[in-house]
């Protein structure tokens, strides 16, 4: 967490006396945390409950955050049938019954100090009921999210400015507020946020791509320049750029590998929830969540609606269609990639054809051997590049996807057979995940293009399908 000061300044510790039923919002103080701890003391000392936890909620819990001068605190209690006596004994030091419900079931106590500068809030619940989870889910994302923080912390202003002496309507006010970020929080293993870190952490992977290529071309770069000098001076530091060079190509090698295979394992499963509505375990989540690296807070959420054209219900037949469109689209950006790989072969090769016509021409024996050892660092480099490993790669992996492609049209003529749509689906991420990374620019230069292809093609494949029916229905 930020241990920033939402405020900007802390306000000094000194207890103003707490107006019962009046909104006021006071700035941090760091006593706040020292009240919770002398308090829940006091509640362990007092109690014969054996297994309570005690939590400090709300947003006196959270180091910066403004909030009303009123310590939250939650109490969850394993054995619910010896609740009434554990709140017995919180009556014992001086709290209140505020609310009881037994639906949840919960209850709310308070107590405030007589001098009227201390405010006490209980609630008590069973420890894995979502009305307890949801506070702790909630403060944990304030100290996390300094931005969401600071909004949350702007917002209690302007409705305690607005209701000082409406407490109702200023927690109606913040409710919308804190059911939007609950959902939020709830929704993080939905399909568009999946979608979502998907292209985060493959926009990476194929930024870091790039990047490694650059590198490699800085180190054949320096390699070239350095046959002209005898400098030894100039060598020595040419061999040590080389070298840092060399250890951030590694480093770029390392991140492209895990992002793209964090993106690689969003897509499965991307595949198993939206195509089959098959929801992996709770350890699976925590597990693929755990390899996102990539924060998506200031990435647009894309839509699962806009990601894939089929509408039909999950099950095998949504699934085929979802693998057709992905296989398209995948197809055509790795046949753009090989094109541009062609291009950077082509003027590589050039510049080899061009550097030993020099050579010949100049028939000098000091040019001849300078510029050869000039065309040496080229080869190098588009070997150690491996352009030609990769342009075939490209090429061959949009052979592969295309084939997948294909497939699902007699996966169609079969009736999308159980057995059919499973080994479709392993080929096709064997494909995808054999298949290199396409160049970042790609997809921008080829997106309104492929998406009315796209369309045109499935506007025909309705028309066939209902063409078709209607032939059947007519028969």
């Amino acid at each position: 967490m930020e241990s920033k000061d939402i405020s900007n300044k802390f306000s000094s510790d000194r207890k103003a006396p707490l107006e019962i039923g009046v909104v006021s919002i006071s700035e941090y103080r760091a006593s706040w945390a020292d009240q919770f701890l002398k308090e829940a003391s006091c509640i362990r000392s007092a109690t014969n409950c054996a297994q309570i936890y005690i939590d400090h909620v709300g947003s006196t819990a959270v180091e910066g955050l403004p909030a009303k001068p009123i310590i939250d605190i939650l109490i969850s209690i394993s054995d619910w049938s010896a609740a009434e006596s554990l709140v017995s004994e919180l009556e014992g030091l001086g709290y209140k019954i505020g609310e009881k419900c037994d639906k949840v079931p919960r209850y709310f106590l308070k107590k405030y100090s007589a001098g009227g500068s201390e405010g006490f809030h209980i609630h008590v619940c069973e420890p894995h009921r979502r009305w307890g989870r949801e506070m702790l889910t909630f403060k944990e994302e304030l100290k996390a999210n300094y931005q969401f923080a600071r909004a949350y912390a702007d917002l209690k202003k302007q409705l305690a400015n607005k209701y000082r002496e409406n407490l109702q309507a200023y927690m109606v006010g913040k409710k919308d507020f804190i059911e939007n970020k609950l959902r939020e929080i709830r929704s993080e293993f939905s399909v568009n946020k999946l979608l979502t870190h998907q292209r985060a952490e493959l926009n990476k992977a194929e930024r870091l791509q790039v990047q490694m290529i650059g590198t490699q071309f800085a180190i054949a770069t320096t390699a070239a320049i350095s046959v002209y000098s005898n400098d030894n001076k100039y060598l020595f530091g040419a061999a040590i750029l080389t070298f840092i060079l060399m250890v951030f190509w590694l480093s770029f090698s390392q991140g492209q590998q895990r992002h793209r295979s964090a993106g690689d394992q969003v897509r499965r499963v991307i595949l198993l929830i939206s195509g089959l509505d098959m929801e992996p375990s709770a350890g699976q989540k925590l597990r693929i969540i755990d390899s996102f690296e990539v924060s998506t807070l200031q990435i647009p959420l894309r839509r699962e609606e806009d990601h894939f054209a089929t509408r039909e219900e999950p099950g095998y037949k949504r699934l085929s269609e979802m693998i057709e469109e992905s296989s398209y689209w995948t197809r055509d950006l790795q046949h753009a990639s090989a094109r541009v790989m062609f291009v950077i072969l082509v003027i590589l090769v050039a510049i080899l054809f061009i550097t030993a016509g020099t050579a010949v021409v100049s028939l000098k024996t000091d040019n001849l051997i300078s510029l050869a050892r000039a065309m040496i660092a080229i080869m190098v480099f588009a070997i150690s590049s491996d352009f030609l490993g990769l342009f075939l790669a490209y090429r061959n992996s949009a052979i592969a996807i295309d084939e997948i492609f294909r497939r699902v049209e007699a996966v169609d003529a079969r009736g999308y057979m159980e057995s059919d749509i499973l080994v479709l689906m392993s080929d096709y991420n064997a494909a995808i995940e054999r298949s290199p990374a396409p160049f970042p620019w790609v997809y921008r230069f080829r997106q309104n293009e492929l998406s009315q292809r796209w369309r045109a093609y499935m506007e025909a494949k309705l028309v066939s399908q209902s063409s078709q029916s209607s032939g059947n229905e007519s028969s």
